[in-house]
């Protein structure tokens, strides 16, 4: 059976409620992740908002509206290349 090695690149324009970077404080840390800037909370977020969909379904933001958060993929790259099993 043939295997692939994929590559995507995802360009993607991701806008946050402000409540939802302020949502992240030293106790959110202690039990979290350890995010600092809003730049450190907007990759976080919108890495796992390509995988999962949800803000809603992410660790720390569960009680926050899906709507607080929205992610427009403006481009995507996919490369793709067979390589040997072994």
């Amino acid at each position: 059976m043939p295997k692939f090695r994929i590559t995507y690149t995802v360009y993607a324009d991701l806008e946050l409620d402000q409540h939802v970077i302020d949502a992240v404080d030293d106790e959110w840390r202690s039990s979290f992740y350890n995010l600092h800037t809003p730049e450190d909370i907007a990759e976080h977020i919108g890495r796992n908002l390509i995988r999962n969909a949800r803000l809603s379904m992410l660790d720390g933001w569960a009680d926050q509206a899906d709507t607080s958060a929205s992610l427009a993929i403006s481009n995507e790259e996919v490369e793709a290349e067979a390589h040997d099993a072994e």
